[in-house]
C-alpha cells in the first residue's frame, strides 16, 4: 500500500474533532452520506424536531466540515427483548438512549467518525445515569450496521428481529460497575 493509500485510510484522531449541538445557523447543505433519508432528516426534519423536544442532534466537525452527526431520543426497551443472563426483571420496561440517526459524510467513511459518535453518546449516556434512570443505549441497526454496533457491545433485541431495521441494546450497568471498579483501584 502506498503511504497516499495509508494517508486516505487513516482514522482522524478524536482531538482533531470537534461535537456541537445543531443550531438555526449551521449550513447542512454539504452533509451527503449514502443514504438519502439520512440526508433529508438531518437537512429538512432535524432542527425542527429539536425545536419540538423530539430527538437532539449533534454535529460532528473535522477543520470546520462536516463529517457526521447524532440524533438521540428518549426510549423504554422491554425486558422480554433483553437477554443479559437475568432470569427474572423487577419491571417490563426499562429506560434508554436511543440513536435515532447516526450518519458520517461520504467524504469521511472509513475515519473514525462513526466510532467518534457512537463513543459520545456512551459518554453522553454514562452522564445521564448519574441523573436519571438510564439503563441502555438503543439504535434501530440496519442490517449491515449490526456488526458495527457489535464492536462496542451492542446486541440484537430477540423481540422484533424481523423488522427492517434491527432493534439492538447496551446495557450500561456492566460499564458503569467495571467504571466504578476502576476508580476505588
Amino acid at each position: 500500500m502506498s503511504k497516499t493509500n495509508e494517508n486516505f485510510r487513516a482514522s482522524i484522531p478524536g482531538s482533531e474533532l470537534v461535537i456541537v449541538p445543531l443550531n438555526e445557523h449551521h449550513s447542512l447543505l454539504s452533509f451527503n452520506c449514502s443514504n438519502s433519508e439520512l440526508n433529508d432528516f438531518l437537512k429538512n426534519d432535524a432542527l425542527d424536531d429539536q425545536n419540538n423536544l423530539i430527538t437532539r442532534t449533534s454535529l460532528c466537525f473535522w477543520n470546520y466540515e462536516l463529517a457526521g452527526f447524532v440524533a438521540l431520543v428518549a426510549d423504554t426497551i422491554e425486558a422480554k427483548a433483553v437477554i443479559d443472563g437475568i432470569e427474572r426483571y423487577k419491571y417490563s420496561k426499562y429506560p434508554a438512549v436511543k440513536i435515532a440517526r447516526l450518519a458520517v459524510d461520504s467524504r469521511f467513511e472509513g475515519k473514525g467518525i462513526g466510532t467518534y459518535l457512537v463513543k459520545i453518546v456512551m459518554g453522553q449516556a454514562l452522564s445521564i445515569c448519574n441523573n436519571i434512570g438510564c439503563r441502555y443505549i438503543l439504535v434501530d441497526s440496519k442490517e449491515g450496521s449490526t456488526g458495527f454496533y457489535g464492536k462496542y457491545g451492542f446486541k440484537i433485541a430477540e423481540k422484533n428481529k424481523k423488522k427492517d431495521f434491527i432493534p439492538m441494546y447496551l446495557n450500561m450497568k456492566p460499564i458503569i460497575a467495571k467504571m466504578n471498579l476502576e476508580t476505588k483501584d
